[in-house]
């Protein structure tokens, strides 16, 4: 028998017209009114942490998913935290958030050293290799939700990849960071041997939602190079953080990736590098900038769920 859904009560779930009526920003319970049987749903990870070394660059956290689809209601929500910032190591992964059948990962801690970290699927973006003493390749994002394969180091897509990083006797120059709907974050920049050289990080990839910058570091002696952190990447409507300019090796964090805003929602740019430490990521879902020489990666922004009924 057929079954007309513009008349049958059972789908009559937009009593109040189809608007933006929760903004959830943390794990917990979730209200929906009597009648409301199915919502639609945007979802956005957080953050991914910046990445640092005691003794190199460090690479930018990646920018959280973003996922979006109609759900049956649901009566729990999880909201993805940032990803902490490392210290003398990789970022973490931001968490995933998720609200019934829609959910979105987050984004790939920034690498330390010779560790580059593979993005969290639902297509958040990859996190930016550190540098030590090797080319570090930047991270492979992870699977979208639109069925979008991973890609590689540096290329643009959904989930984007992770900017490679740059060692390099002479001055260093860091690979930029692939753009997408969430950027990957930037690769470091490691230079050695002479005090006059220079090293340069890329900044976070751009997009819907941007990525923390990479760090830049000398390990010569009396280094009077210019230390130069990238910047992170802007989203749509926010800028990403500066990164940290100046000689010798007290400069050269990463900034941090600015957050997504919605509908009068406001998120926040991604913070400014300070020194050889990594800017936070913007909310919702920026990632962290990196950091060098001992200092502390930014936090990625955290995720957050928007309902419409």
């Amino acid at each position: 028998m057929a079954v007309n859904i513009y008349s049958n009560a059972q789908f009559s779930d937009t009593p109040f017209g189809l608007k933006l009526q929760q903004t959830l920003t943390s794990t917990g319970s979730v209200t929906i009114p009597t009648g409301i049987n199915r919502v639609y749903v945007i979802t956005i990870g957080g953050g991914g942490g910046g990445g640092s070394t005691a003794a190199g660059a460090g690479g930018g956290g990646g920018a959280g998913a973003f996922s979006a689809g109609w759900s049956q209601a649901a009566t729990s929500v999880i909201v993805g935290a940032g990803g902490t910032g490392g210290s003398a190591s990789s970022g973490s992964a931001g968490g995933y958030s998720q609200y019934g059948a829609v959910i979105a990962g987050g984004g790939a801690g920034g690498g330390s050293g010779q560790t580059s970290v593979v993005a969290s699927i639902i297509s958040g973006g990859a996190g930016g290799g550190g540098s030590l003493t090797a080319f570090v390749g930047g991270g492979q994002s992870g699977i979208s939700y639109t069925g979008a394969p991973g890609v590689g180091a540096s290329i643009t897509s959904v989930g984007a990849g992770g900017g490679t990083s740059n060692f390099s006797a002479s001055n260093a120059s860091a690979n930029s960071a692939g753009s997408g709907v969430s950027g990957g974050g930037g690769g470091g920049a490691f230079t050695t041997t002479t005090a006059t050289n220079n090293a340069t990080a890329s900044a976070g990839g751009a997009g819907l939602i941007g990525a923390g910058g990479g760090s830049a570091y000398s390990s010569a002696t009396s280094a009077t190079g210019t230390m130069t952190g990238g910047a992170g990447g802007n989203s749509d409507t926010k800028t990403g953080g500066t990164g940290s300019i100046g000689s010798g090796i007290t400069f050269g964090g990463g900034g941090g990736g600015g957050g997504y805003a919605f509908l009068g929602v406001n998120a926040t740019n991604g913070s400014n590098a300070s020194g050889i430490n990594g800017g936070n990521g913007g909310t919702y879902g920026g990632g962290g900038g990196g950091a060098s020489n001992s200092g502390t990666g930014g936090t990625g922004g955290a995720g957050v769920v928007y309902l419409f009924y």
